[in-house]
């Protein structure tokens, strides 16, 4: 289960995709602030202290793309780790996301039984990381599976009632 002391930043464009997103990130015990587009990312991240992880859509409709946002985070902090979410994604897409310091990268929809797998994942390799830099060796990555298997509604879709 996640550490409420972990914030992560959720950058999609959809509110229903993001609603839900929160809603599961919340549920696995994880603080959550939410942003749809760059312009609103920066000033989350500008204006919110302690996000230590960000998840970026690629395509953010509205201004630069998410590859743009995942640039500007990784400037401010490359130690922050960086999930990547795309809709449909080319080869190019995630090699891309990749070569720009994405931990991971998700397809929508989201399935929230990998969102939190994932996420546990990153957060798990960030200690590994802290571990191995001050000298002390640990086993596994943290991650593990979570009983939530529902999918998360594809942006447009609406939530079940």
């Amino acid at each position: 289960m996640g550490s409420p002391e972990h914030n992560i930043a959720l950058v999609l464009p959809d509110a229903t995709a993001r609603r839900s997103a929160q809603g599961v990130l919340r549920a696995g015990g994880y603080e959550v602030s939410t942003a749809a587009d760059y312009d609103s990312a920066i000033r989350l991240l500008d204006g919110t202290a302690g996000i230590d992880m960000a998840i970026v859509a690629i395509q953010l409709g509205v201004g630069p793309s998410g590859f743009v946002l995942v640039r500007e985070l990784r400037s401010r902090d490359p130690r922050r780790p960086v999930i990547v979410v795309a809709a449909d994604p080319e080869l190019e897409d995630v090699r891309a996301a990749f070569r720009l310091g994405a931990r991971d990268v998700l397809l929508e929809p989201l399935r929230s039984s990998e969102l939190l797998c994932v996420v546990d994942r990153a957060y798990g390799m960030e200690a590994n990381e802290a571990a191995e830099r001050s000298g002390l060796n640990t086993l596994g990555s943290g991650a593990y599976p979570r009983p939530v298997s529902d999918d998360l509604p594809a942006a447009g879709e609406e939530e079940p009632a």
